[in-house]
């Protein structure tokens, strides 16, 4: 699909006016950053949504608009930065350490209501669970996509890291060039896409206790990211919660999946949407915001049970923990702590989890 690129005031009111934001069921929001250099000390460049029920993908132009990409209100007075911000309304990113870095550093956003694709893919895994998995290499090994579809996905991949990335002579400041390249737009677009898929694969391996797990750690992967001593580059940030290594639901608990089967029973509720906005005209930024459709109302009155259920889960699990170890809470990954050249077993690192763009490591410069 060609991505909506949204560079004007007008386009960014009209994009917030039009966007659903159930705070039940399945999330409609999925979201990626570029920058060059993407943290607090580079610059975030460019912020994409795909939007589920409509099937259609944004590119919010921030090296445009600044603080404006996240400040300028709709008619009913949200902006991107309310989104962002909202615990009720779902945003699904995968690995949100730098992009919540970079959100909360460079223009003072908290984001919550978060749900971390590369944590999922960690809790369900049947392996060793000391590293995690790039992007890149959970698309290439568990993405549904078939042969041509992957073939064309890497083909994309690799236009647009031979503008970026540095050790095949490109440079990240291409994220902040206007106009931008048919290519780079191309490569910001198709991962985003790919990750719906994704997290339905990882999801169909996990019961509520891993889906708890899971919401802990993505708080503090959230916290440890607006911290003063950050650092999202080095090999650190390719260890998995320490916690996890050792770790296993119980019987009983692997076969409990209330939190995740309350999700699945507003499914109907999530195909209506996509019915209604599929058939209904595009709603202008002056149309009257107390027409909406019956039953996108009814979903938007509904009570966001799982992110309620999960927070009083993690409010009580936060109380029983609040004597333990610093560094476990922060799921290890803090940046006093230093990722040793030798692993346990003596046979060096462990870079198994390097896919070659990951921006981990620094082996590759990216």
């Amino acid at each position: 699909m060609k991505p909506e690129f949204i560079d004007t005031y007008s386009a960014l009111q009209e994009f917030l006016t039009n966007l659903p934001l159930p705070k039940a069921g399945p999330p409609c929001l999925y979201v990626d950053l570029e920058g060059n250099d993407l943290s607090r000390q580079g610059t975030l460049s460019l912020l994409t949504v795909l939007v589920v029920p409509r099937n259609t993908v944004h590119l919010v132009d921030v090296t445009t608009l600044g603080q404006a990409a996240f400040g300028t209100a709709d008619v009913n007075g949200q902006t991107l930065q309310s989104v962002l911000e909202s615990e009720d309304i779902i945003k699904v990113f995968f690995d949100i350490r730098n992009d919540s870095d970079a959100l909360y550093s460079h223009f003072g956003i908290r984001v919550a209501g978060i749900q971390d694709v590369q944590l999922m893919e960690l809790a369900g895994r049947s392996g060793s669970k000391r590293l995690i998995n790039g992007l890149s290499k959970c698309i290439e090994y568990e993405s549904s996509m078939g042969y041509e579809k992957k073939r064309e996905w890497r083909e994309v991949k690799n236009r647009g890291r031979r503008l970026f990335a540095p050790e095949l002579g490109g440079s990240f400041a291409v994220f902040d060039h206007r106009p931008l390249t048919p290519e780079i737009i191309e490569y910001c677009a198709q991962d985003v896409q790919l990750l719906p898929d994704l997290r339905n694969v990882y999801r169909r391996k996990l019961c509520d206790a891993w889906w708890k797990k899971i919401a802990e750690e993505t708080g503090a992967r959230i916290s440890l990211s607006q911290s003063q001593n950050y650092n999202g580059k080095g090999r650190h940030m390719t260890l998995g919660p320490p916690s996890w290594s050792h770790w296993a639901p119980t019987a009983a608990e692997r076969n409990s999946r209330v939190l995740l089967e309350q999700e699945d029973g507003h499914r109907a509720s999530e195909d209506s949407i996509k019915a209604e906005t599929a058939s209904a005209p595009p709603k202008s930024p002056h149309t009257d915001s107390t027409a909406e459709p019956s039953s996108s109302g009814a979903v938007q009155s509904e009570i966001g049970v799982i992110g309620r259920a999960l927070q009083q889960m993690m409010q009580q699990s936060a109380g029983a923990s609040s004597d333990g170890d610093e560094d476990d809470r922060y799921g290890g990954f803090s940046s006093s702590r230093a990722y040793s050249d030798s692993d346990e077993d003596g046979t060096g690192p462990d870079l198994t989890a390097c896919d070659k763009e990951c921006g981990y490591c620094g082996r590759c410069m990216y």
